[in-house]
């Protein structure tokens, strides 16, 4: 598995919502603590928020999709 890109952090934070980056940034690493199953959850319904608009993706929303991430890991 490679790493992640050099302007990974930077390419981030273009889809986050000014202000609250770093409340997100920490969103994003409890995610990382999740299992597979609940990391793959959160990062799928990220991913689908970031394609479906162009908005900066909400601190609140981000917290919505780790309670949905959760759930997936504990089953």
């Amino acid at each position: 598995m490679g790493g992640l890109p050099d302007d990974f952090a930077d390419t981030l934070a273009q889809v986050l919502e000014p202000g609250h980056r770093e409340a997100a940034a920490r969103v994003i690493e409890t995610a990382t603590l999740l299992d597979d199953a609940g990391l793959r959850r959160f990062l799928e319904l990220f991913a689908a928020r970031v394609r479906a608009s162009a908005m900066p993706v909400r601190y609140e929303e981000l917290r919505g999709f780790l309670r949905v991430a959760g759930r997936a890991s504990a089953h």
